[in-house]
């Protein structure tokens, strides 16, 4: 009984000597420090709870950027300008509302820069009465002034050999007769007829004429000459230009000739019939 109980305890034994024999042979394992470990992030489960119909569900923002602040765009000046279309249904609308059974009425406002057309009319009338007032005190300074009427006649009398190219006058330096159509040998016209201030006055008398029975013999002739305006009363300058030399219908018969140029100028002053019956009245 006593060798059963030995034998018990002793297989009882065997293993426990055998788990402390291997702990012990074991190498020990180096003390140093435990590596950190990362907290495990437990994330909470998702509500699986169903929003109720007509609520707005919050949308997931985790991970997300925040949102940029949003600039308001400028305001629209067409649709900041409130409607003034009314609706139908039998009441008045907006301001011109429109009835049930009419169209949308629309009040037109006018626009913020449209001219004032009466007061720039006015203004127009103002500059025009302005106008005029200018040019009648100017005309009547100028009646003052130029007190004087002269009448130039120019005409060239030789035109059975020679033709007239070109003709001009100049008075004063302006030129007052330009023609290059051979107007002078046509007639005895007036080629100006202007008014003048009295006194002192140049006149220049032009023209280049050609031969008929030969072209190429040409001449040019200018004289000048100074005449006297008289106030009130009317001065007549009456001028012929004249060749009368034979060179061109001479040379080829006896491959000679000559020219004659010149200009004759007549000057005269006339008085007025209201003048002229004044002077005979005092005559008396």
């Amino acid at each position: 009984m006593l060798a059963s109980l030995r034998r018990a305890l002793v297989i009882a034994l065997v293993p426990a000597f055998v788990v402390a024999s291997a702990a012990l042979a074991a190498p020990k394992a180096h003390k140093g420090k435990k590596p950190a470990t990362k907290p495990a992030t437990t994330e909470p489960a998702p509500d699986k709870t169903e929003p109720k119909p007509g609520t707005d569900v919050p949308a997931d923002t985790r991970g997300a950027e925040p949102a940029k602040p949003v600039t308001p765009a400028p305001p629209n000046p067409a649709a900041a300008t409130p409607s003034m279309t009314g609706s139908g249904g039998g009441g008045a609308g907006g301001q011109a509302g429109a009835t049930n059974g009419g169209g949308a009425g629309t009040a037109e406002q006018p626009a913020a820069n449209e001219p004032d057309v009466d007061s720039l009319r006015q203004e127009y009338l103002a500059l025009r009465d302005e106008l005029f007032k200018s040019r009648a005190r100017a005309n009547a300074v100028a009646s003052q002034l130029y007190s004087t009427r002269v009448t130039i006649h120019f005409t060239w009398t030789s035109v059975r050999f020679y033709g007239v190219s070109k003709a001009s006058i100049r008075l004063d330096g302006a030129n007052v007769y330009d023609n290059t159509g051979g107007g002078i040998a046509a007639d005895d016209g007036v080629r100006f007829d202007g008014y003048i201030a009295p006194g002192r006055h140049l006149i220049t008398f032009h023209v280049e004429a050609t031969g008929k029975d030969d072209d190429s013999f040409t001449s040019t002739t200018e004289s000048q000459i100074v005449v006297k305006a008289v106030a009130n009363k009317d001065l007549v300058v009456a001028a012929k230009g004249r060749d009368s030399g034979d060179i061109a219908y001479e040379w080829k018969r006896k491959e000679s000739g000559s020219y004659g140029l010149g200009i004759d100028v007549a000057v005269k002053t006339i008085a007025r019939p209201a003048e002229a019956a004044a002077a005979k009245g005092s005559t008396k």
